[in-house]
C-alpha cells in the first residue's frame, strides 16, 4: 500500500518561508521525494500531523483564508499523486534514482499544468489528447465542476468549448481511433472532410466541424504540442458548396400575431412562459442565451421602460434594444414576478423550449411546408419539413430580422440590434424579403 507524507524543508527563502516536501512510498524498492512548490511560514505547519495547522476564529480573516487555501491545495495535490500512482502501469520497472525523480517531478508538474502530460506521454492519440485538452480548458475558462464531470457523457454538454470538442472527438474516433497527434498534417484535414461527406453530413455542418477541429489544433500548436502545426493551420481544405438562403425558419407576421394572442388553458403556464419568451425574442432579436441573462435592472426605467442595454453572452457586444408595444406588454407582465437573480423571465432550458414550441406550433396549425436546399459534398439534398416540426428558439431571431428588413430597415440598422458583424451575414435574410422587393418594384417602376 502506497503512502504519501509531507514535511517542511529546513531551508528558508528571503521571505522567511519554507517549502513543503513530499515523500512517496509505493513499495520497499520504490521511495522518492519531491518539492511541492508550496511555500508557507513554519508557524502555519502542524509538525505532529505533518500538515497545515488548524486556524482559529480569533485570527484575521486574511490569515485564515491564506492557511485554508494552502490546506486545500495540499489536499488536492495528495489526491492527484494518489491518482497518478494508480494510473502509472510501469512504476515497478523504474529502478534508477533518476527515473523515480523524473516521475515525481512529472507528477507535481502535471498537477499545476495538465498540459505537461502531452510532453511526458509519448505516442499520444487525438482521443487521449482530448482528455487533456478539456482538463486544461476547464481550468482556463473556469468551468463549473458539474460541467467537468459531464465530459464524455453525451447529451449533457453545457459549455461551448466542451460541445465543440465532443462533436469533433466523436467523429475523429470513428474515422481513425488511433490517430496520433504527431501524425496530423494538412492531409488529415482533407481526410476528415471526406469522411464527414461519406457519413452523410451536410456541408454546413461539415464546415462547422472543420472550423472546430482547426480551433482545437490551433490551441495545441500554440502550446507546442503539434508536430506539423504550421502546415496544418495553413492548409486549406477544398471549398464546399453552401446552400442559399439559409434562414428559412421564421414566423410570418400573421403567425406571430396568432401565437402572441393565443390563450392557454389552466395548467398550461409552462407553455405560456415558452410562448412569451419566444415572442419577446421575436421583437427584440435576442438569442436564447441572452434571454437567460436578461435582468429587470437592464431596463432604463422599471415602471415604464423604453429600452434595455446588455452585453451579449455569445459575442460580448454591448447592445441597446428599444422596445415596441409587444415587448413592453411582456415586460409589464413579468416585471413583478420574483425570479432568481432578478431575471426578467424565469429560466428555461433551450431543449425544453424547443420541444414545447413544436407542441404549440402544431396546436396552432403552423404546418406550412418549408423546403431547405442543402448539399452533402457535391450532392444536392432537398429537405422538406412542416414549420411546427422545425421551429426552435433561434426562429425568433430570424423572425425579427426578416420582418425588420420587410418593413424597410436597412441591413446596417438591423445589425445594430442583432450584433451581426458584417453585411454578408445579412444576405440569407435579405434573400427572403420578397415583400420588400415586390414593393420596391411596384413603387419605383
Amino acid at each position: 500500500m502506497s503512502t504519501i507524507n509531507f514535511e517542511l524543508s529546513k531551508k528558508m527563502d528571503e521571505t522567511k518561508k519554507t517549502q513543503i516536501l513530499v515523500r512517496v512510498s509505493v513499495s520497499r524498492s520504490f521511495r522518492v521525494g519531491g518539492k511541492t512548490k508550496i511555500f508557507i511560514s513554519p508557524k502555519d505547519w502542524d509538525e505532529k500531523r505533518q500538515t497545515m495547522r488548524r486556524t482559529s476564529k480569533t485570527e484575521k480573516v486574511e490569515k485564515q483564508k491564506e492557511v485554508e487555501e494552502k490546506r486545500t491545495l495540499l489536499n488536492n495535490l495528495q489526491e492527484h499523486i494518489s491518482k497518478v500512482i494508480i494510473e502509472t502501469k510501469d512504476l515497478e520497472k523504474m529502478k534508477t534514482k533518476e527515473e523515480k525523480q523524473d516521475w515525481i517531478d512529472y507528477v507535481i508538474a502535471s498537477f499545476y499544468d495538465p498540459c505537461v502530460k502531452l510532453v511526458k506521454e509519448k505516442n499520444l492519440t487525438f482521443d487521449e489528447f482530448a482528455k487533456v485538452y478539456v482538463e486544461v480548458r476547464s481550468k482556463e475558462e473556469q468551468w463549473k465542476p458539474s460541467i467537468r464531470r459531464h465530459f464524455n457523457k453525451k447529451k449533457l454538454w453545457e459549455h461551448p468549448s466542451f460541445d465543440k470538442l465532443s462533436a469533433v472527438q466523436t467523429q475523429v474516433k470513428k474515422m481513425n481511433p488511433k490517430l496520433m497527434m504527431d501524425n496530423i498534417t494538412g492531409t488529415t484535414l482533407d481526410e476528415y472532410q471526406n469522411f464527414l461527406i461519406k457519413e452523410g453530413f451536410l456541408n454546413s455542418t461539415i464546415e462547422n466541424h472543420m472550423s472546430y477541429f482547426k480551433q482545437i489544433l490551433r490551441w495545441a500548436d500554440e502550446r507546442g504540442y503539434l508536430k506539423h502545426g504550421e502546415e496544418v493551420l495553413k492548409h486549406k481544405t477544398p471549398k464546399l458548396e453552401q446552400s442559399k438562403p439559409k434562414a428559412v425558419n421564421f414566423l410570418k407576421w400573421e403567425e406571430f400575431e396568432q401565437l402572441y394572442n393565443y390563450k392557454f388553458g389552466e395548467g398550461e403556464e409552462h407553455l405560456e412562459l415558452t410562448r412569451d419568451r419566444f415572442c419577446f425574442a421575436c421583437v427584440t432579436s435576442l438569442r436564447h442565451s441572452d434571454m437567460e441573462i436578461l435582468k429587470k435592472a437592464d431596463f432604463d426605467d422599471y415602471d415604464n421602460p423604453t429600452s434595455f442595454s446588455f452585453v451579449s453572452k455569445k459575442t460580448h457586444d454591448s447592445l441597446t434594444i428599444f422596445l415596441n408595444k409587444y415587448s413592453k406588454e411582456l415586460y409589464q407582465k413579468y416585471k413583478d414576478i420574483p425570479t432568481k437573480g432578478g431575471l426578467l423571465f424565469p429560466k428555461k432550458h433551450n431543449q425544453k423550449m424547443n420541444d414545447q414550441l413544436k407542441v404549440i406550433a402544431e396546436r396552432l396549425g403552423f404546418t406550412r411546408e418549408i423546403t431547405k436546399m442543402q448539399f452533402c459534398g457535391k450532392t444536392r439534398v432537398d429537405e422538406t419539413n412542416r414549420l411546427c416540426d422545425v421551429i426552435g428558439t433561434h426562429s425568433a431571431r430570424r423572425t425579427f430580422v426578416v420582418h425588420a428588413l420587410e418593413m424597410g430597415w436597412s441591413p446596417q440598422l438591423v445589425m445594430t440590434y442583432t450584433g451581426h458583424e458584417d453585411y454578408d451575414s445579412m444576405k440569407p435574410y435579405i434573400a427572403l424579403t420578397d415583400k420588400t422587393r415586390k414593393k420596391m418594384m411596384e413603387t419605383n417602376f
